[in-house]
């Protein structure tokens, strides 16, 4: 049965634990909780998956991780690792992007609030359930925690290319090296990815809060990838290992320059018409696509704000103003 209580912070070492946690929401269902605790010592790494309800590789990558361990495999781990498997149960129920209560995008509501009775903060007292969710797992998942990695995908409206991220601080610099360090050895199969600073997104909350932050992004369509759920569940093995104290940090770096851009959104509703593919490099005012209307008729020419790769593309054929559409991340040269 669902539970208030943290039974992962009794785990002995080579102890494991599976099982749901109330949120506290009203009408929001518990979260579903992975824990392994491993025999040498090392961090707490917090992992989740299904931050957004139609994002499903994170998901998969964190059951096949926990599926594969080994009581052998623990003799050679340390520190706790946390898998949150579905974020938002809610939006997963619903097979949307955003929670269904009350339409909210919960990567842009942490570190959320809470919705305590008496609360000297008139807002706070009626902060909506993303806002609760993302307060929630704030505090329970984030503040405790040495490393958060945060899996996504393009989910129902787009695809990505394979993107490994980490946070920055309101200059856009990472103010941790060790975020970028784990990030480039998360796997050759992603490009490096220096994460905005969006107000509200997991990843860059986590840094505000000094925690190390990576963020990951494959595919997307609303379907489950093996390729990608392979590749994430092989990353997070990675990184568990080599935050151990017998963990040298033997895999490869990823020496790439890293994708730094931004999602541009449609400025008109209509049928998209894509004059790029995922992965192609553009030059800055290259025509993207058009958007007509239902009757045929040219509404928009979309092009680019600046020089990069597509790594990000609508995958849906039809797009509202305001949707993003396509991501083009700048090849930056590392110093």
């Amino acid at each position: 049965m669902p539970t208030n209580s943290r039974p992962w912070e009794g785990l002995a070492r080579g102890e494991r634990w599976q099982g749901h946690v109330n949120t506290g929401v009203a009408d929001l269902p518990p979260v579903p909780v992975l824990a392994a605790r491993g025999r040498l010592d090392g961090p707490r790494i917090t992992v989740f998956g299904a931050v957004h309800g139609d994002e499903y590789e994170g998901t998969a990558a964190i059951h096949a991780l926990f599926d594969a361990l080994e009581p052998a495999d623990l003799d050679e781990l340390g520190g706790l690792l946390i898998g949150v498997p579905v974020a938002n149960g809610a939006a997963w129920q619903a097979r949307s992007r955003t929670t269904p209560h009350d339409g909210q995008d919960l990567n842009r509501a942490f570190s959320g609030s809470s919705d305590a009775i008496g609360s000297a903060d008139p807002a706070d007292r009626h902060a909506t359930p993303t806002s609760q969710l993302a307060h929630f797992l704030f505090q329970t998942f984030i503040a405790p925690t040495d490393v958060i990695i945060d899996l996504h995908s393009g989910g129902l409206r787009l695809v990505h290319l394979p993107l490994i991220g980490w946070g920055t601080d309101p200059q856009g610099t990472a103010p941790d090296g060790r975020a970028e360090a784990l990030a480039r050895i998360f796997g050759l199969d992603f490009y490096p990815w220096q994460v905005g600073t969006t107000a509200g997104v997991l990843t860059h909350e986590a840094t505000r809060a000094g925690k190390i932050a990576i963020g990951a992004e494959w595919g997307g369509g609303a379907s489950l990838d093996v390729a990608g759920m392979g590749a994430y569940a092989h990353g997070l093995r990675r990184i568990w290992q080599v935050l151990g104290p017998n963990g040298p940090w033997e895999y490869e770096s990823d020496p790439r320059p890293p994708l730094i851009g931004g999602y541009a959104t449609a400025p008109v509703s209509g049928i998209f018409h894509p004059t790029v593919t995922l992965g192609q490099t553009v030059t800055a005012g290259a025509t993207l696509g058009v958007v007509v209307d239902d009757l045929g008729a040219e509404q928009a020419t979309l092009t680019s704000a600046r020089a990069g790769l597509v790594a990000g593309l609508a995958h849906v054929g039809y797009i509202a103003a305001g949707d993003p559409y396509v991501y083009v991340g700048a090849q930056e040269i590392v110093e």
